[in-house]
């Protein structure tokens, strides 16, 4: 007991310290955005929305691209083999809209046939259940008027939470966009998320396209951007600015579900891409820190439980209650400057999030569950020797509104 708790209370340092320097790189985030002035760069933009049987929610994204405040923008939906009325909830676009149909193939190969499609500047890639905020792809744009940025994620944000579930993710959302703020700052950031992600059209032909062989399209590609051009006189980074909205998974068995895709994807991208971890193409600090240490924390959830049976037996054995207290402090401390420093939402709807981060600590241990879950369930799939690819992997949809 006494040796496993000396082990995991430099593990435990090092990761409170990592966070709160990655925080700090976020208010510097912060101010260069303050200060930057957009440029003249008004390229033409394509946004690519894939659809499988999204009938309650294709025409609510369609339509928030088309109320974008930016001029030169065109709308290609795949409908990639769907088999309910995504087809007729689309037809009220008329030719507002370009709409492909094709057999069921994949996620991946769907977003391939919209990037066949599309022309030279830039493509956006949005997924069906999501939409976008009316300055989303002006302020997208913006940031690749930088000629060094190759690739941009959105910030994603959680609409219409209900319940615990719901706020649960609201509150992941938001600390770990925060950080992703911070890795911006650093140049290691390598995930360009499915919502809203911005590329160039050169460089997606550049990488030959999104690949089909993993479960999570968009962390693969991110990396094969990484793979191919490297981070020394180009980047991928976080817009902090460009605001998207996806709703949250209403039930915990749909959770479960989108975070083994998460996870096992996000492995598959490691091994594929594994020339990155302590290689030469990137920065050291992207492949000799940030990217192992984020394949070691995907390991060391495992050991969970263990560090929580130590915490818990620990504190009734001595009576010492100041680890969990501090450990509760430690993640509410976290919540709250994540909160109060996102520059991105007015304060009435950071009020809510305020009011729950004494309880982060609590609430953030159901996505560290989730997760614990959804780890082993990727050794059990490799340990059986079956390799998910690329494929749809619907959680349940509604129809709440979405701001945008």
């Amino acid at each position: 007991m006494t040796s496993l708790a000396w082990l995991m209370v430099p593990l435990a340092m090092i990761g409170v310290v990592r966070v709160c320097v990655v925080l700090v790189a976020a208010d510097l985030y912060d101010l260069s955005l303050c200060r930057s002035r957009p440029l003249p760069y008004a390229p033409t933009v394509w946004v690519v929305i894939p659809a499988y049987n999204e009938e309650l929610c294709v025409a609510r994204a369609v339509q928030s691209v088309l109320d974008s405040d930016y001029g030169d923008v065109s709308v290609v939906v795949v409908d990639d083999g769907s088999v309910d009325g995504t087809l007729a909830a689309l037809r009220r676009f008329g030719s507002r809209v370009h709409v492909v149909s094709q057999e069921n193939t994949g996620k991946a190969a769907a977003i391939n046939t919209g990037m066949h499609l599309v022309g030279d500047g830039l493509v956006m890639v949005l997924d069906a259940d999501s939409t976008l905020s009316r300055t989303a792809v002006s302020k997208m744009v913006a940031h690749f008027a930088d000629p060094m940025v190759l690739a941009a994620a959105a910030n994603v944000k959680i609409a219409d939470q209900r319940g615990v579930l719901g706020w649960v993710q609201r509150l992941e959302y938001a600390v770990v966009h925060r950080l992703k703020q911070g890795y911006t700052v650093f140049n290691c950031e390598y995930v360009i998320g499915g919502v809203g992600s911005m590329f160039r059209t050169s460089i997606v032909r550049a990488c030959g396209y999104f690949d089909t062989d993993t479960m999570t399209e968009d962390i693969d590609f991110s990396m094969k951007i990484l793979s191919v051009r490297g981070n020394f006189d180009w980047r991928i980074i976080f817009a902090a600015d460009a605001i998207a909205y996806t709703q949250a998974v209403p039930s915990f068995k749909g959770l479960l579900r989108q975070r083994f895709r998460w996870k096992f994807g996000r492995l598959q991208a490691f091994y594929k891409h594994r020339s990155l971890f302590f290689g030469r193409s990137c920065t050291r600090l992207l492949s000799w820190v940030h990217l192992p240490y984020t394949a070691a924390g995907e390991v060391l959830v495992l050991f969970e439980p263990v560090f929580i049976y130590v915490v818990v037996t620990a504190t009734f054995q001595t009576g010492w209650f100041t680890g969990i207290l501090l450990l509760c402090a430690v993640y509410t401390g976290v919540a709250l400057f994540t909160i109060i420093g996102d520059i991105s939402e007015p304060w009435r709807a950071k009020a809510p999030l305020l009011a729950l981060a004494p309880l982060a600590y609590p609430l953030l241990m159901v996505i560290v569950f989730v997760d614990f879950v959804a780890v082993l369930r990727s050794l059990f799939t490799v340990l059986r020797g079956y390799r998910p690819v690329g494929r749809w992997e619907h959680v349940e949809r509604t129809l709440t509104s979405v701001p945008g």
